[in-house]
């Protein structure tokens, strides 16, 4: 009698599929993740067979190269002393600030290590153009390095002046640095611009490599999301805006919304360390001494108190995520977010709601078109449950709104890279100031208010009307949220 192959490979492939399912299973519950990462990724690997064995072991895990942890593990001593000697330098009296400040202060200070800079001047740039002429006037005016990290540099239009101005930069003898991250910036690598740079002596070099199967699922990886130039240590550019002209760059969704800030002071300095660090980092002794010559001396332009924080696999990954839920918890009358890519963790959504409980009046402002259609659709799941709550939800109609800010009770504000969603929380790279003065969050809150006056309220009633296909595709959506 012969073997029934047929049957004797249904029975190997289901015991496969068992046994990856009880050996990864095993690993995902032992990792201790949040429930909903744990069972989402269980859910995975049980309905789609070895296929999302293979996408766990690919993105599932922050698969962190041991020797970039050990690096940046080992900077972490030499940083905080410098921070330490900044403090010194840089007093800043949050004491008789407002309660947020004091909330973010003493939980950045002492849980985080990260001091409140005070001294500081800061311009806010909400249009590509005025950024880049900024930028480019700032680089031309360097006296010893210009160091840019950014996740995107995409070649075309005024970008593209950034870069001539680092060629002549570097032939004046200027130290020029250039980290890139691999695949968000994969374009701009071996383009006429970059080859040009190169040429001129400008240091360009890829943040986080990745192989050709993983640059595929770039939306689902351990990237690095900064955006940061630090000139001389003296002045520092960060916020949402990559090096990506908005009239050339991904403009199927309309044009991108941005916005970057200025920094003069010691906060500029604050931020050319975390440029030092991802630097040395990826390069290893070939990146020279770290947090060579970084010490300019006391410079103080002006009177604005900052902390500079920064967040990422390795070094501290809760840090934005937790700056964050304390700036919602600390605030008592008014909550303005705008966020292009909103997927809250559990205890932000349960943040929010608290907020607007205890009678703060929450706006989120949202862009009504995002460049993710899985993230479009997770993102409005959430929406009936905050509406209910008496959160407003505002959708940004010009361009997609991609902005990253937060101000609370007009004392307090925080914009950088971040985005109310587990990648920016757990997975990315980023760097987030948070500023304690009236003048700048009244600023700031000008152009959170400009949001909204361009954007469309979403009614609470006509929500709760909307048809059943479209709320179980927001509901499937949302089983995902915690991978995204």
């Amino acid at each position: 009698m012969g073997i029934d192959w047929a049957a004797f490979f249904a029975w190997l492939t289901l015991m496969m599929h068992w046994g990856i399912i009880i050996g990864l299973g095993f690993r995902i519950v032992t990792k201790r993740r949040p429930t909903g990462v744990s069972l989402a990724w269980l859910t995975v690997i049980a309905t789609l067979p070895f296929v999302g064995a293979v996408v766990y072991l690919l993105v599932g895990e922050l698969w962190l190269a041991g020797f970039r942890v050990r690096r940046a593990r080992s900077l972490g001593d030499q940083k905080r002393a410098r921070l330490r000697e900044l403090r010194v330098e840089s007093e800043a009296h949050i004491g008789v600030s407002s309660g947020p400040a004091q909330a973010l202060d003493a939980y950045a200070s002492h849980g985080l290590g990260v001091p409140t800079l005070a001294g500081n001047r800061v311009d806010l740039y909400p249009e590509a153009d005025q950024a880049f002429e900024a930028m480019v006037r700032d680089i031309d005016n360097a006296r010893r390095r210009c160091l840019l990290l950014f996740y995107i540099w995409s070649c075309g239009g005024r970008a593209d002046a950034v870069g001539e101005a680092l060629i002549r930069a570097a032939r004046r003898g200027l130290e020029c640095r250039v980290l890139l991250d691999a695949v968000g910036s994969r374009p701009f690598f071996g383009c006429d611009l970059d080859r040009r740079m190169r040429e001129a002596g400008v240091q360009v070099r890829e943040a986080l490599p990745v192989g050709r199967l993983r640059s595929v699922l770039a939306r689902i990886d351990l990237r690095n999301h900064r955006k940061i130039m630090s000139i001389d240590g003296r002045v520092g550019y960060c916020g949402s805006l990559n090096l990506a002209d908005p009239k050339f760059f991904k403009i199927r969704k309309g044009p991108w919304v941005d916005m970057i800030a200025r920094v003069e002071g010691p906060a500029a300095e604050a931020l050319e360390l975390i440029v030092q660090q991802d630097w040395w980092v990826e390069q290893g002794q070939e990146g020279g001494k770290p947090f060579e010559d970084v010490n300019i001396g006391a410079y103080r332009p002006g009177e604005v108190p900052i902390q500079v924080v920064s967040s990422g696999p390795g070094q501290t990954p809760r840090a934005t995520h937790d700056m964050l839920l304390t700036l919602v918890y600390a605030a008592t009358r008014e909550l303005i977010i705008t966020t292009p890519y909103f997927i809250p963790s559990e205890p932000m959504e349960n943040a929010l709601i608290g907020a607007a409980r205890r009678g703060v009046r929450v706006s989120l402002v949202l862009p009504d078109k995002v460049d993710s259609l899985m993230v479009k659709h997770a993102s409005r799941a959430y929406y009936q449950e905050l509406l209910d709550e008496g959160i407003e939800i505002r959708l940004f109609r010009n361009g997609l709104l991609h902005a990253k800010t937060m101000s609370a009770d007009g004392s307090v504000c925080m914009f950088g890279s971040a985005n109310i969603d587990r990648r920016s929380f757990d997975v990315n790279f980023e760097t987030t100031m948070f500023i304690y003065d009236e003048g700048v969050t009244a600023q700031l809150v000008a152009l959170q208010r400009s949001y909204m006056d361009r954007s469309v309220r979403v009614d609470r009633e006509a929500w709760s009307r909307r048809g059943v296909h479209r709320r179980l595709i927001e509901g499937a959506a949302q089983l995902a949220s915690p991978l995204l």
